[in-house]
C-alpha cells in the first residue's frame, strides 16, 4: 500500500487526464477524506463528481487496502454505471502500471506480491436494480430457482392479462373516476393502456414506499376503489410468485426481505466499502437497502448527490432523503456516525456567463430556498475562462417563425462562417469548435413530442421539434428525436406492422375475431393502409421476389425459397425478412431504435405468450390461435403506446445529426450548444398547459405522493410541504438542469408573448416566482415598454 498523502500525486503522475489538471482542493478533501466518517457529497453541475467518485474508489484499494470486490458502487443509470467502470478499470490500470514499474522507495518484495493481486476489473458496480439481481441469482439455496426479471412490456402484459382484466378493472366507472387524480390533466383515463399505466405507477410505488396497504384500503373517501386495486395487486403479486418472477421493484423488496433475514451473507461478508451515485433520486425502498448494509457490514460510506438535479419523483425518487440525510442517519441508524457535509462547487464545464444565468435562475423564487440543502446552499463557482458569450435569447412572434429563424441559426453555426453576435458594444461570432456538427448541440424541452394533443377532430398541431426537423431535413441535416412520436404513429413503423398483419392475418379474420378495442382496432386500419400502399409501389428489391409476391406467399403459406412451409415460424424471423423492403429502419439511427423496440416487443412477448411470438401451421387449432395470440399479445399493445424506445441502444449517433431530447434525458450530459425551448408552445394563458409552465394545481405525482402518504413512512417527510410548492420545486430543478447543460452557448427559445411586459403567461423557466413576481421585469412610471425589460438574455 502507498500513504495516503501520496495519493494525489500518484494520480497525477499516472494518468494523463491529472497531468495538466490536479484534482482541485474541494476534490481532493473529498478523495482524502476519513473513510471512516462517512462522507455527504453535495456536487454541484459540472464539479468533477464521477472524477470524486472513482479515485476515492481507487484510493480504497490502494491506500486502505481493500480489494476491488470488496467495493460497491451504484449508480442512476445503466449508461452512468458504464462510464464508472470505464474508469474504474482505464484509471485503476494507469495506477497499478505505474506502481509496478516505480514502486515506492525501499521497495519490500511484499509490495509487489500485493499489487499483483489486484484485480481492477472486480469492482461491484452497476445500478442498484442490477447489483440485486445478480446477487440474488449467486445467493441461494441450491434447490431454489434463479429470479426471473421481467422487463416494463412483459411486466404490463402479465398485468393485464392476469390482473386487470380478472379484477374488471378495465370496466369500473369508479375507478377511472378515481385514478382521474393521477392523470396529466385530471380527467378519468381515455383507454385501457392510460389505466394499465396509471396502475402500474400505482403498484410500483406501493413497493417503493413502503405502503401499508391494509391501512391503504381501509379509509379514505375512495374506499370501493382502494380495495379493487389492493385486490388487484394481490393478484398480480400471487402470479408473479408463482412462476418465480420479478419485476424492477419486487427484485428490490426481495432484496431487502432476504437481507434482513440474513439470507444474503455471502454477499455482504466481503462488503467493506460503499459509495453511491446520485442520492438525490434514491427511493424510500432503495434507502432501506442502503441502511440495511450499512447497519450490517459497518462500511466505508460516500454518498453524492446533489437536490438541485433531482428529476425523478414521478419514479418514486424523494429528494428529501438527501437533503435530511444527516437527521435520516442518527434516527435510523443511531450507532453509526452521521455523515459528514462536504461542497463540490467548482464547475468546469460551462462559461462564466451561464454559471452566473444558473446561479441567479435557482435563486429567483424565495420559496423554493427552503426545499434545498440547509444550511443555504454556496452558489457554485465557474472555473473555464469566459468566451465573451453572453446568454441568447431567440423569441418571435409565432413557431414557424421561430423555427426558420432557429434553422437559420444552426446552420450559420455548423455549415456557415458562424452568427455574429453584438454584446457589450462588442461583436463576437458564435461559431462551431475545432470539428464539431450539429451533434455537439441539442434541444432540451419538458417534452420532444412533435405533434400536439389533438382535439375533437382536428389535425395536431405541428410543435417546434417538428417544425425544425422539416426545415433541417430540407437542408439535408439528420434529427435524432426519437421519443418525438409514438412508435404506432411513426410511417415506417407502421409499414412493418401493416406488412406483418398482411401476411399473418389476410381479411383481418382473426382480428375482427377477438374484438380489439377501438383504438387498436383504428390503428390496425391504418398500418395495413400503409402497407398496402407500401406494396402498391413495389419497393426494391423485386427480384427474384417483390414484396407482394413475398405477403402472398405468407398469406396463403406457400413456400417460395424452401421446400416446405415451417410448422413454426417465428415473428421476429418474419419481421427480419421483411427489412429488405425497410432499409431505414436498418441504416438510420431512429430506425435502429424503432426496430430495436419492435423487436424487443416480439421477444419479450414470448416469455409470456402461449404461442412464444411463433405463427404455427399445419396444427389446427393451434395455427388460427397462434396468430389470434400474436396479435393481441405484441401488436395490440404496439397498437395501444404500451412499448417505449430505448434511445441509449445506441452508442453513437453521426455526430451531423441534430439531437432533440428530454430534459430528463439529458440529465449528466453535456454540449457545447444547448437551445432551451422555455415558450414555443405558449401564446396564450391556456389552464391546459400550466402544469408545465406555473401550475395552479398539483401535478399528478404530487397527488400521488399526497394518496400515499397517511399509509407509510416517508409521508410526512415528504408532505411538509404543500404538494402545489413540491410541484413549483420540480420544476426549478428541471429547468435548472436544463440551463447547467451548457459548455459554450446557451439559447432560450420560444414566442414573444412570454416576454411581453404585460405578459399573463407565467413560466417558471422565465423566471417567475410562485407568489405572482417576475424576476424579468422591473415596475416603470407611464407607459411600459412593449417586451419585459429586464431579460438576463441577449436576444438575436
Amino acid at each position: 500500500m502507498i500513504q495516503l498523502d501520496q495519493f494525489v500525486r500518484l494520480v497525477c503522475a499516472a494518468i494523463p487526464n491529472f497531468q495538466a489538471a490536479a484534482p482541485d482542493s474541494q476534490q481532493t478533501g473529498c478523495i482524502l477524506h476519513d473513510s471512516s466518517i462517512p462522507l455527504m457529497i453535495v456536487a454541484g453541475p459540472g464539479s468533477g463528481k464521477t472524477t470524486v467518485l472513482v479515485l476515492r474508489a481507487l484510493r480504497l484499494v490502494f491506500v486502505d487496502g481493500l480489494i476491488p470486490e470488496q467495493i460497491m458502487l451504484t449508480t442512476f443509470t445503466n449508461k452512468a454505471a458504464d462510464e464508472l467502470r470505464s474508469r474504474l478499470i482505464e484509471w485503476g490500470l494507469l495506477l497499478k502500471d505505474y506502481l509496478t514499474s516505480r514502486p515506492p522507495q525501499p521497495a519490500l518484495p511484499a509490495f509487489q506480491t500485493w499489487l499483483d493481486e489486484i484485480d481492477i476489473n472486480r469492482f461491484l458496480t452497476g445500478t442498484l436494480d442490477s447489483i440485486c439481481e445478480e446477487a440474488l441469482r449467486t445467493n441461494r439455496h441450491p434447490a431454489e430457482p434463479a429470479p426471473v426479471l421481467v422487463e416494463g412490456f412483459v411486466g404490463n402484459g402479465i398485468l393485464m392479462r392476469r390482473a386487470l382484466f380478472p379484477n374488471q378493472l378495465h370496466n369500473d366507472p369508479q375507478l377511472q373516476q378515481y385514478l382521474a387524480s393521477f392523470t396529466l390533466d385530471g380527467t378519468p383515463p381515455q383507454n385501457f393502456g392510460q389505466i394499465t399505466t396509471i396502475c402500474r405507477t400505482i403498484f410500483d410505488r406501493f413497493v417503493y414506499d413502503i405502503v401499508d396497504l391494509a391501512s391503504f384500503q381501509a379509509v379514505g373517501n375512495h374506499q370501493q376503489p382502494r380495495q379493487r386495486l389492493v385486490a388487484t395487486v394481490n393478484s398480480y403479486r400471487q402470479f408473479m410468485s408463482q412462476g418465480n418472477r420479478l419485476d424492477f421493484a419486487l427484485l428490490e423488496e426481495m432484496f431487502l426481505d432476504r437481507l434482513r433475514r440474513g439470507r444474503l451473507q455471502r454477499f455482504t461478508e466481503g462488503l467493506r466499502a460503499l459509495l453511491i451515485d446520485e442520492y438525490q433520486d434514491t427511493n424510500p425502498l432503495q434507502e432501506a437497502i442502503y441502511f440495511a448494509l450499512i447497519d450490517q457490514t459497518n462500511v466505508s460510506l460516500t454518498i453524492v448527490g446533489d437536490d438541485d438535479q433531482s428529476l425523478y419523483r414521478f419514479r418514486g425518487a424523494t429528494v428529501e432523503l438527501f437533503r435530511d440525510i444527516h437527521q435520516r442517519f442518527v434516527t435510523c441508524l443511531p450507532l453509526q456516525r452521521p455523515p459528514q457535509s462536504v461542497y463540490l462547487l467548482n464547475n468546469y464545464r460551462s462559461s462564466p456567463e451561464i454559471v452566473n444565468f444558473v446561479n441567479e435562475f435557482v435563486r429567483y423564487d424565495a420559496a423554493f430556498q427552503q426545499a434545498r440543502v440547509q444550511p443555504p446552499k454556496p452558489r457554485i463557482v465557474a472555473q473555464k475562462r469566459s468566451n465573451g458569450a453572453p446568454v441568447l435569447g431567440l423569441f418571435r412572434d409565432d413557431v414557424d417563425t421561430l423555427a426558420d429563424d432557429l434553422t437559420e441559426f444552426l446552420m450559420d453555426v455548423f455549415r456557415g462562417n458562424g452568427r455574429p453576435i453584438v454584446t457589450g458594444g462588442q461583436q463576437i461570432t458564435i461559431i462551431r469548435e475545432q470539428g464539431g456538427d450539429f451533434g455537439d448541440s441539442v434541444l432540451l424541452a419538458h417534452t420532444v413530442n412533435e405533434y400536439a394533443f389533438r382535439f375533437g377532430n382536428n389535425p395536431p398541431r405541428e410543435r417546434l421539434p417538428k417544425l425544425l426537423r422539416d426545415r433541417l431535413h430540407h437542408r439535408g441535416i439528420g434529427v435524432f428525436n426519437p421519443r418525438g412520436r409514438s412508435l404506432r404513429d411513426i410511417p415506417v413503423v407502421q409499414r412493418l406492422l401493416g406488412l406483418i398483419l398482411e401476411c399473418i392475418d389476410p381479411g383481418a379474420q382473426q382480428e375482427a375475431a377477438l374484438r380489439l378495442r377501438m383504438e387498436a382496432q383504428r390503428y390496425f386500419a391504418d398500418w395495413r393502409n400503409e402497407a398496402r400502399t407500401f406494396i402498391a409501389a413495389n419497393p426494391q428489391p423485386n427480384q427474384p421476389h417483390s414484396l407482394n409476391d413475398f405477403v402472398i406467399a405468407w398469406q396463403h403459406r406457400a413456400p417460395q425459397a424452401i421446400p416446405n412451409w415451417p410448422s413454426e415460424w417465428p415473428l421476429l424471423e418474419l419481421s427480419f425478412k421483411l427489412l429488405s423492403w425497410l432499409p431505414s429502419l436498418q441504416d438510420d439511427p431512429e430506425g435502429q431504435v424503432y426496430l430495436e423496440a419492435v423487436s424487443r416487443g416480439i421477444a419479450q412477448a414470448a416469455t409470456f405468450s402461449s404461442y412464444r411470438s411463433s405463427i404455427l401451421y399445419g396444427q389446427q387449432p393451434h395455427d388460427v390461435n397462434s396468430v389470434r395470440n400474436a396479435i393481441r399479445d405484441i401488436l395490440e399493445p404496439i397498437a395501444e403506446s404500451s412499448i417505449d424506445v430505448d434511445e441509449e441502444i445506441m452508442p453513437y449517433v453521426p455526430t451531423s445529426y441534430f439531437p432533440i431530447m428530454t430534459i430528463h434525458q439529458a440529465k449528466g450530459l453535456e454540449f457545447p450548444l444547448v437551445i432551451v425551448d422555455v415558450a414555443s408552445d405558449y401564446r396564450t394563458n391556456n389552464a391546459r398547459n400550466r402544469f408545465r409552465r406555473f401550475p395552479d394545481s398539483a401535478s399528478a405525482t404530487q397527488n400521488m405522493e399526497d394518496e400515499l402518504a397517511s399509509h407509510c413512512q416517508i409521508g410526512p417527510l415528504r408532505c411538509a410541504r404543500p404538494a402545489l410548492d413540491r410541484s413549483f420545486d420540480d420544476l426549478i430543478r428541471l429547468y435548472y438542469v436544463a440551463y447547467s447543460r451548457p459548455e459554450s452557448v446557451l439559447l432560450l427559445v420560444g414566442v414573444n408573448q412570454c416576454l411581453r411586459y404585460g405578459t399573463t403567461i407565467r413560466h417558471v423557466a422565465t423566471g417567475w416566482q410562485r407568489n405572482g413576481s417576475w424576476a424579468w421585469r422591473v415596475g416603470v412610471n407611464g407607459r411600459p415598454p412593449a417586451l419585459t425589460n429586464s431579460i438576463p438574455l441577449t436576444l438575436i
